[in-house]
């Protein structure tokens, strides 16, 4: 069969598979700040403090609608939501709102395809896409995550485009990088780092490479002559730099029609980012420590190390190794995979870098760390004969599968050996933080609860809310914790100390009558008076 065709069978038979197991997923914790938000672009009307029975936790996002996240990121799950559910009532609310989610998420697996068959061979595209596709994160956020998932889809977009244009600097391929660029920004702040990877891949390989008389560029001539060189590379390499230009510049042509104060948005980005998640707590090693104020440099890379599979983070490791080689051999498309790896996670050697919620907020470098993985894994097939490299890619993605499936829906909480697996997790960091399993959790008390019973919610209470029946909305977090008749609890250990509660506090006193476990340990509780 055709390269190509392969390419895209991977990619329907991924999307047809995900939006079969889509109803599965619950909404996020997000969900109303980036829905309110997005019907706030669309020129819908927001709900006002006064009038929704929804309980709301500070911030409140009927306040916050014109927060400067990307506006795409707000406004494309909202349309989504709007068409297929409140217009034409064909999907419920939350399957629809996460219906473009899904949809990027198989993109990003196609992008990943193509641009490694153009840029290596067949067999690291085809291993390549298949790992990221069957990394449980990418499959547990790409159900319900409205920022990272379309991020890391639009930032690997940009990097194969701006590749591209490398190769065959032409016109159209100058626009198409820099739209790509400009969508990727309006997505998230985080596709910042595209043009740093890409000009530092540039500086790095291309402006090096022989290319006419460029090779005369690193002789000792006079100062006049380097110069006059200089202007002619830059002639020769002028589409190039104009990315440079153009890419900011759709990107800021794009932003401005969103805001009422366009460049006074742009310029509040970098206070709200550092300020967005600052002092929130993050367990990591049993400890406590805060965003934006401790967190240590290894932070990416450990939760890498403890949430990849370990045929994959093995894989990994062994592909960065060689990859490094192969690019110190001027190899140089394994540079710029390397770059995309580790620049996005330069910000996290500043303790004062925003995280939380483990991979979620560098899930970009998912799509270079598969491509290593693809790498590595080729290297090691290579070692047998090939009667034995169908037995052992078998194998490979049949564990990867059995993952998936014993996590299914909640892979964002899946841990690796390394750290025990999810019962070594638990108390060292999160199990969960996404507030997913509580969808399971209030559905099991409208099934069970009495008639108006009273519900206290503690984390990420209107998105699990939101899914109550009518009577028990009426009555959710009217009452405190010690009053109400139920308590809802999310296995977020490091959030416990805000609220005052654990599961042994409540035990004391309370009734356990419904949890969601994987691997024995709860990733959700409900309690009884």
């Amino acid at each position: 069969m055709n390269s190509k065709r392969i390419g895209f069978l991977i990619f329907f038979f991924y999307l047809i598979i995900n939006l079969i197991i889509l109803p599965d997923y619950g909404l996020s914790w997000d969900y109303h700040y980036h829905h309110y938000a997005g019907l706030y672009h669309l020129g819908k009307p927001v709900p006002s403090v006064s009038d929704s029975k929804i309980p709301f936790s500070e911030p409140d996002p009927r306040l916050t609608t014109q927060d400067p996240f990307g506006p795409f990121t707000q406004i494309i799950p909202s349309l989504s939501q709007i068409i297929f559910s409140d217009t034409f009532k064909m999907l419920p609310f939350d399957i629809a709102y996460n219906l473009p989610m899904v949809i990027f998420g198989s993109l990003g697996v196609l992008v990943q395809y193509f641009f490694l068959l153009e840029a290596f061979n067949f067999p690291i595209a085809l291993l390549g896409s298949l790992i990221l596709a069957l990394n449980p994160t990418y499959i547990g956020y790409l159900h319900n995550n409205m920022k990272d998932i379309p991020n890391a889809f639009a930032f690997a977009l940009s990097i194969w485009l701006f590749w591209r244009l490398v190769k065959f600097r032409n016109v159209s391929s100058l626009l198409f990088a820099s739209l790509a660029f400009a969508f990727a920004f309006n997505v998230k702040i985080n596709s910042v780092f595209i043009p740093v990877i890409c000009g530092l891949y540039y500086l790095l390989v291309i402006a090096r490479t022989p290319m006419s008389n460029r090779g005369a560029w690193q002789s000792r001539a006079n100062a006049r002559k380097q110069v006059a060189r200089f202007l002619d590379f830059a002639r020769n390499d002028r589409i190039i730099l104009l990315y440079f230009v153009l890419a900011p510049l759709f990107a800021l042509l794009v932003w401005w029609p969103f805001w009422s104060d366009p460049l006074g948005k742009l310029m509040e980005l970098p206070k709200f980012y550092s300020l967005n998640t600052y002092n929130m707590p993050v367990l990591f090693f049993g400890n406590i420590i805060r965003s934006g104020i401790n967190i240590p440099p290894f932070y990416p890379y450990i939760y890498l190390a403890i949430t990849t599979p370990l045929p994959i983070l093995i894989t990994a490791i062994i592909g960065i190794i060689f990859s490094t080689g192969f690019a110190i051999l001027k190899k140089y498309n394994y540079l710029l995979l390397l770059l995309w790896f580790f620049m996005p996670l330069v910000r996290y050697l500043d303790p004062k870098t925003g995280a939380i919620d483990g991979v979620r907020h560098f899930m970009e470098v998912l799509y270079p760390f598969s491509f290593f993985a693809g790498v590595g894994s080729l290297l090691i097939l290579r070692r047998f004969n090939k009667n034995y490299r169908l037995i052992i890619a078998f194998i490979l993605f049949t564990v990867l599968l059995i993952d998936n499936i014993k996590f299914h829906p909640y892979q964002t909480s899946f841990f690796n050996s390394l750290i025990g697996g999810v019962s070594g997790a638990n108390g060292k960091f999160d199990i969960d933080f996404w507030g997913t399993p509580q969808k399971e959790a209030v559905l099991w008390l409208n099934n069970n609860a009495p008639y108006k019973s009273y519900i206290h919610i503690v984390m990420a209470q209107s998105t699990a809310a939101s899914y109550l029946r009518s009577d028990l909305l009426d009555n959710v977090n009217k009452k405190n914790i010690t009053e109400s008749d139920y308590i809802v609890l999310l296995n977020r250990q490091s959030f416990f100390n805000l609220y005052g509660i654990s599961p042994q506090r409540l035990s004391k006193d309370h009734q356990l009558v419904f949890s969601r476990k994987i691997e024995n340990v709860p990733l959700v509780w409900v309690f009884k008076r």
